[in-house]
């Protein structure tokens, strides 16, 4: 059942990705990103049990399952790697699809020879590509969407590298590395794992980023709809956003220019009076400009402002949590602010 779950997160992974290239154009980077999700949903799907037996019977005596996920290995590893390369700073365009028809046909030669019972080279292709998808990657680690996304398709990698690296080193001792007990044993686990990691990794930018654009609409909802109803007049009917993200980036920038026209466009004069240092003098002060204009002192442009070292996109949401906290307040307590 767990391999099931699996599989099926990973199929979803893979779909994502084409869609993504279906809506948008194209580029080595992106389509690198469909094989190799495709290939660990293939590759997740035959190490199911029940289809593994199902695909080994085609060819049982030249264990066609563990030839088959060989071969997804090294389209994985070889996407895996182009996209990689498309990180180098001194890759052009043109350059990048010459490494990739490069690799994939690399890959294909190598494939072949997994077909004729000779697995050795493609385990040496692996090796070489997850080695170069690592040490990339390793570069690109960071507490952020992507970063974290190319932190887990590091570790996947890893720990795919490592199996590969005990196949290899028993097919050098002389043993067939489509026999080899991984294939029985706890490997399938730990290539199971890699694959959900890779998989996660490819699309994990795609899925924080909407996520956290849900949230958004949600938490802005509120503040926008003030707004909005006080300033039309920021809100562009004709190039309305059509996906979440750019509906939440959207509000955010309609939330600021509302802001800016309250402020008078830097055209009001409040006496050289800076906004404070503090963030939550400063945001509670905006919240209840923005809530009473009318009862609250005057604030010019440099009080809408984003603090140092602040995204707007933050700076916004920081507002819209002080004005829900406004909002949630007894109508008593508002009144006597």
């Amino acid at each position: 059942m767990i391999a099931w779950a699996i599989a099926l997160v990973v199929w979803i992974a893979a779909g994502a990705r084409l869609g993504r290239v279906v809506a948008r154009v194209a580029t080595p980077l992106r389509t690198a990103m469909v094989i190799a999700g495709f290939g660990v949903a293939l590759m997740a799907t035959v190490l199911v049990p029940g289809v593994w037996d199902i695909v080994d019977r085609i060819a049982p005596d030249q264990h066609f399952s563990a030839m088959v996920v060989v071969v997804l290995w090294v389209f994985l590893s070889a996407a895996s790697a182009v996209g990689a390369v498309s990180a180098w700073p001194v890759m052009t365009r043109s350059a990048m699809r010459v490494v990739a028809i490069v690799l994939y046909t690399v890959g294909l030669l190598v494939s072949i020879s997994v077909g004729v019972g000779y697995p050795m080279p493609a385990l040496l292709f692996v090796v070489v590509a997850l080695a170069l998808v690592i040490s990339t990657g390793l570069r690109h680690v960071a507490w952020a969407p992507l970063g974290r996304g190319i932190g887990l398709i590091v570790v996947g990698s890893m720990i795919l590298l490592i199996v590969v690296v005990v196949m290899l080193v028993e097919s050098v001792r002389g043993a067939n590395a489509l026999e080899s007990g991984i294939w029985s044993g706890a490997g399938v686990q730990f290539v199971s794992v890699a694959g959900l990691l890779i998989a996660l990794g490819i699309t994990w930018m795609l899925t924080e980023t909407w996520v956290r654009a849900r949230l958004d609409l949600k938490r802005l909802g509120g503040i926008h709809g003030l707004l909005v109803k006080r300033f039309p007049e920021v809100v562009d009917v004709d190039s309305a956003a059509t996906t979440t993200v750019l509906k939440a980036s959207d509000m955010i920038a309609q939330i600021m220019d509302a802001m800016y026209i309250q402020a008078g466009a830097g055209l009001f004069d409040v006496g050289g009076r800076e906004p404070p240092r503090s963030l939550a003098t400063h945001s509670e002060i905006l919240t209840e400009w923005i809530v009473n204009p009318l009862e609250s002192d005057v604030l010019d442009t440099r009080w809408i402002a984003p603090p140092d070292g602040m995204s707007a996109r933050r700076w916004v949401l920081v507002l819209a949590r002080d004005y829900e906290k406004f909002e949630a307040q007894p109508n008593t307590t508002k009144a006597g602010r």
